[in-house]
């Protein structure tokens, strides 16, 4: 099969825009843009599938959804039409294995650009930064200058490993402005706070209109989750108990 775009109608993107979220650092880029387009409620345009997309932990299979129904690992493209301009959104349950990076995302770069895409975004998390916050790192060609303007802070350095930084950096090979936005996270598991604040920046940036009100109640529910565990824990080893009996 190696790479194939399953276009479910055909499009042509005004001014298009491409948002990347993928699973990656604390799911921060895949929880904003889910987040995104389940409050946007975009239309479904394409599929990819790809040989080298592997489920979590890197085995080749499917994924069974809520019905029992076999689904094929793949990346979904949602369009969504604003007054000025077109924005797809683009996720997955997964990134592909490290020797198909480059393929998927020229096949994802060439379904765009030949709908009339200019614009490339990925979202991800990140552990470089000293604070919270949104960070931000630019292609060659694309000026920081707005991003810098808005209040977000270029990254210090470092990589971006996997799909987040590989697709805007070949985007800007074939002209396109690209950048990449990452949420600073401490985390290794979720981490909804950060995928709040891409989130708003996204809106920011894009002008999309959403409420963040589900976003905040997932972040209260981890905290008070969290704080429970260690209320746990304190009270085990108070009594003399070793955490694994928690």
């Amino acid at each position: 099969m190696a790479v194939r775009v399953r276009e479910l109608e055909k499009i042509r993107l005004r001014k298009g825009v491409l948002i990347q979220g993928l699973p990656g650092i604390g799911l921060v880029g895949k929880i904003a843009v889910d987040y995104i387009v389940r409050e946007l409620k975009p239309r479904r345009v394409a599929e990819l599938y790809a040989d080298t997309l592997y489920l979590y932990g890197g085995n080749v299979g499917v994924i069974v959804d809520e019905k029992g129904v076999l689904e094929l690992p793949r990346y979904y493209f949602y369009l969504y039409a604003q007054e000025d301009r077109d924005v797809v959104f683009v996720t997955s349950p997964v990134q592909p294995v490290s020797w198909g990076q480059y393929e998927v995302a020229n096949h994802v770069l060439d379904y765009f650009q030949m709908n009339g895409g200019v614009e490339v975004v990925s979202v991800c998390g990140t552990t470089m930064g000293e604070e919270p916050g949104v960070y931000f790192a630019v292609a060659r060609g694309t000026s920081p200058e707005e991003l810098l303007r808005r209040g977000y802070k270029a990254s210090p350095g470092g990589v971006i490993t996997g799909a987040c930084g590989l697709l805007p950096a070949l985007a800007a090979l074939r002209g396109m402005k690209a950048y990449v936005l990452m949420g600073y996270t401490s985390r290794l598991e979720p981490d909804p706070e950060a995928a709040k604040a891409i989130v708003s920046a996204l809106c920011d940036i894009y002008g999309f209109k959403i409420s963040l009100e589900d976003l905040d109640k997932m972040i209260e529910e981890i905290k008070k989750r969290e704080a429970e565990q260690l209320k746990t824990m304190k009270e085990a080893k108070e009594r003399g108990q070793p955490p694994f009996y928690v």
